[in-house]
């Protein structure tokens, strides 16, 4: 015996939805293959769903492009490289006694050693420049001499550009999730519509024989599956 199963993808909701909506207006609203209550919360539901499901969509695209763009790339890669080579110098600085070693907590780093961090992450990136920052202005105010190239102003520079680009990737990451969670509030009323309709159709076709009816049904969006093989049972309509 087919059995009904509900879509388990947004696409498939949407198609399902609008197989029955679609139909229903071929047919002509007021044949009552649906109430006519039922059959505009299924439009509302619907165009609604679709919506909330197309944002998600242009949400990840537009993240997923910014991600792979070549600016994004290489504005990371300057401001890391920027950061990198500032740290390697202030400690070279300190390893040959013109700077004292204590004033090496100023920019974050460890006083008992020589190593510098290996910075990987994006925002560790973002978060070393504002601690390099903060040091060399702390160190410079008690009269220490600038740390030259890269000057502190050239890695604010690279770092700056880099900040503004990654807070974009940030936001837009944020639209994305916001987005993904407007879509799944909306899953459980799409999939109460679905069934809705669904009965209504069954019971609209009730009187026809079961093959009769399982084409008739699938015409309307119902999607049968045989419990032998779990197969989805493919019906042409047009047969």
């Amino acid at each position: 015996m087919p059995y009904r199963r509900l879509p388990n993808t947004d696409q498939a909701r949407i198609r399902t939805l609008r197989m029955a909506v679609d139909n229903c207006i071929q047919q002509g609203i007021y044949t009552n293959t649906l109430k006519h209550n039922t059959y505009a919360r299924a439009k509302n539901v619907l165009e609604k769903f679709s919506r909330a499901v197309d944002a998600y969509k242009r949400c990840v695209t537009e993240q997923s492009s910014k991600r792979g763009n070549a600016k994004y790339e290489a504005a990371y890669k300057k401001a890391r490289m920027y950061v990198m080579h500032f740290l390697q110098v202030f400690s070279m600085a300190v390893m040959r006694g013109e700077i004292p070693r204590a004033k090496r907590a100023y920019y974050g780093l460890s006083v008992e050693d020589d190593s510098v961090p290996t910075i990987i992450l994006e925002s560790a990136v973002l978060e070393w420049s504002k601690r390099i920052a903060e040091g060399e202005r702390k160190r410079q105010a008690e009269g220490g001499i600038p740390i030259y190239n890269p000057t502190m102003g050239r890695v604010a520079v690279a770092c700056d550009l880099f900040k503004e680009m990654y807070e974009r990737q940030q936001q837009l990451g944020q639209n994305t999730a916001e987005a993904l969670l407007a879509v799944a509030t909306m899953r459980a009323e799409c999939d109460g519509i679905i069934l809705e309709v669904w009965q209504e159709i069954e019971e609209k076709f009730a009187s026809l024989d079961a093959e009769e009816k399982i084409r008739k049904c699938s015409e309307y969006g119902i999607i049968y599956y045989t419990r032998r093989d779990r197969e989805k049972k493919t019906i042409n309509p047009n047969e």
